[in-house]
């Protein structure tokens, strides 16, 4: 889960992360916001990171949909939690359809330091069918925010997908989604929500467990779904010199995905890890992704085969087959229940270990 780049003890992070006067600070907030949010902030990143803090909080969504006549229908009511995560990094978003076989979404967004945009990354669930797809990537201008993703149509021909966030204002704001089939000359829209808020802040549960999104697992119930579900609730380290730590681990998605968070508070925005992880059917793989509070890192992707031992996981980095070793997270519940979650380099050494209850 930690990054490369991040001290390769326990200890270590968290004192580089929480030492009084140096890890955290405040910072400015983008335009868009009226006001502080009251959160820590790494003081290391960078003012592009702060632009979707306008998006924190719950929020009634009426999501509205194009119909075959070309009118548009209010179908559909539903809510959005939005957190903030990893000291100001990133922006969590939770989106459910109140109804149980209702649409369910997941997003996680942050500001790509090294290749200079947002990325989105999003995973919206049928039955039993649930991907980490390619993320969209995009930038505020004038107070508007538009993502793109390149794809292909049923026939072959290429497509744009474009994600937009306008009308902002402390209480509202809109977002509709697009296709384009002719490189962007003209684009044709499937989806609007209008957002109105209702809390300034939600919050998640320092004790783990179903989050929002979750009924009673049912939209994913094949067996592969549940073989990472020991990573549910808190699990906390041995007391021992230093500081503690946990990992929390939410089911989200009615069944189809669970989210971790690693750090040594109970709040989500103070977590320096955090990692989505899923069964991907078509592709017969599991899937994780993650990301820490360092402000340069970015979000990895690793994929795991199948497997016969329940609660042992060898997720390898995402990239070209055959372009030699590549980094691991081996995420194993030993006979006593202890968690292991190992970050081991491409060399074979180790990055990080955490080692909880």
């Amino acid at each position: 889960m930690p990054d490369p780049r991040r001290p390769r003890t326990i200890v270590a992070t968290v004192a580089l992360l929480l030492v009084a006067g140096r890890g955290f600070g405040v910072v400015p907030l983008a335009a868009q916001m009226s006001g502080p949010l009251d959160f820590p902030v790494h003081p290391d990143l960078p003012t592009e990171s702060r632009q979707f803090d306008f998006w924190v909080g719950e929020w009634d969504v009426n999501l509205r949909i194009l119909q075959d006549d070309g009118s548009w229908q209010d179908a559909v009511a539903s809510t959005a939690h939005v957190y903030p995560i990893l000291s100001g990094k990133a922006v969590l978003e939770l989106w459910s359809d109140d109804r149980q076989a209702g649409i369910k979404g997941y997003s996680l967004r942050y500001w790509n330091v090294g290749a200079g945009h947002w990325e989105l990354w999003l995973n919206w669930p049928g039955m039993n069918r649930s991907a980490t797809g390619a993320p969209l990537t995009g930038a505020f201008r004038h107070g508007r925010g538009e993502f793109f993703a390149r794809g292909r149509t049923a026939d072959g021909g290429a497509r744009i997908t474009r994600y937009t966030f306008s009308d902002i204002s402390p209480t509202s704001l809109r977002w509709d989604d697009a296709v384009s089939t002719d490189g962007g000359r003209t684009w044709s829209a499937n989806w609007i929500m209008e957002f109105t808020r209702t809390a300034a802040k939600p919050a998640l549960s320092a004790a783990g467990g179903p989050a929002p999104t979750w009924h009673d697992g049912g939209r994913c119930d094949d067996p592969r779904f549940r073989a990472y579900e020991f990573l549910s609730g808190r699990h906390e380290s041995a007391p021992g010199p230093g500081s503690t730590y946990a990992i929390t681990g939410y089911e989200i998605l009615d069944g189809c995905a669970l989210i971790t968070l690693v750090g040594a508070g109970g709040g989500p925005e103070s977590a320096w890890g955090f990692s989505h992880i899923t069964w991907n059917g078509a592709a017969e793989r599991y899937e994780l992704t993650t990301l820490t509070s360092v402000p340069g890192g970015s979000m990895q992707l690793f994929h795991a085969e199948p497997t016969t031992t329940p609660g042992a996981f060898v997720f390898v980095e995402a990239g070209v087959p055959g372009a030699g070793p590549r980094e691991q997270m081996r995420v194993t519940q030993e006979p006593d229940g202890t968690i292991v979650w190992a970050h081991v380099a491409a060399d074979g050494s180790m990055i990080w270990e955490g080692r909880v209850r």
